[in-house]
């Protein structure tokens, strides 16, 4: 029996899977392990070492945009709001995001699917573009090579500094990083640029109708050939686990005006969330204009 290979990341989502609570079905066995991050698995697919796994969708984006042997599954285990991610330094005098234009800002990596989403909301909802802020990175983007937009301002921080010690030690003027980086309570050196977090979520959604997704289920494209059932055995697996964790009252809505399946799977439950973050890449000069949504997942 052939023996395929998994890599998830700890979550209410995928842990029932990661647990054997819930198996994959079909003429498969399977190792499925937990992977230290999203960074990782990222890294990891994009060298061929799972044959599915979570993954960052902006580098699943680019990696499908250059012919690379991935396909999405739409099974969108990762997803958060931005607006906790963005943190100054309170000795800043930033009082609110339109302030961070002419700013420096550290990110983790320039590319990462985080970082894409922060560009993409600040310049759309606030309209300050990327041109307009000095971005240093703390890390190597995944892919070698990689290539930083004319006009805007990118350099690296010194080696081993993260773009929390740049802040704490006055490099930069603010912060933006994923939403599982957000730390729970604030230190003295940090605030958030928005008065009330949680009214900026609200008028986000309000504005947009956007859950933004951050990571999740790809495999390698050439397994649909080899195992036309795979597809629907991951999906109908990963739809029971997130129905299982959903009857537990585990999987609540982080808005009341989310939608009645904020955490639903399949591409067109989740068309303006993917549509927006697709336009953001494009705008942003991750991925060609040719790049297009239909053809980079294996079912709807």
């Amino acid at each position: 029996m052939t023996t395929l290979a998994m890599s998830l990341i700890a979550g209410e989502l995928s842990d029932p899977i990661l647990g054997g609570e819930v198996s994959v079905e079909g003429p498969a066995a399977w190792t499925v392990d937990a992977g230290p991050s999203v960074d990782q698995n990222s890294r990891s697919m994009l060298d061929g070492r799972f044959d599915v796994a979570e993954m960052s969708i902006a580098t699943f984006l680019k990696a499908r945009d250059q012919g690379r042997d991935l396909i999405g599954l739409p099974i969108f285990t990762g997803r958060g709001f931005l607006q906790p991610g963005m943190i100054v330094s309170a000795a800043s005098g930033i009082s609110r995001p339109e302030d961070l234009a002419g700013k420096r800002v550290s990110v983790p990596q320039y590319w990462m699917t985080s970082s894409v989403w922060h560009r993409g909301i600040l310049a759309q909802q606030h309209g300050v573009s990327p041109e307009r802020i000095s971005w240093l990175t703390a890390s190597e983007e995944r892919f070698e090579g990689a290539v930083f937009p004319a006009g805007v301002s990118i350099e690296r921080l010194p080696d081993g500094v993260s773009p929390n010690a740049a802040l704490e030690r006055g490099l930069v003027d603010a912060m933006m990083i994923p939403p599982r980086g957000v730390p729970k309570q604030l230190a003295a050196y940090m605030r958030s640029p928005y008065p009330d977090l949680i009214a900026a979520e609200r008028a986000y959604v309000a504005a947009t109708g956007v859950f933004p997704i951050m990571h999740f289920v790809v495999m390698r494209a050439s397994l649909q050939a080899k195992f036309p059932w795979l597809a629907d055995a991951l999906f109908a697996a990963f739809s029971t686990a997130k129905d299982l964790v959903a009857e537990r009252g585990a999987l609540q809505a982080p808005l009341p005006e989310l939608d009645d399946d904020p955490f639903a799977y399949g591409v067109a439950k989740n068309q303006r969330t993917l549509d927006t973050f697709l336009t953001f890449a494009r705008g942003q000069g991750w991925v060609s204009n040719g790049l297009r949504l239909a053809d980079c997942f294996v079912r709807g």
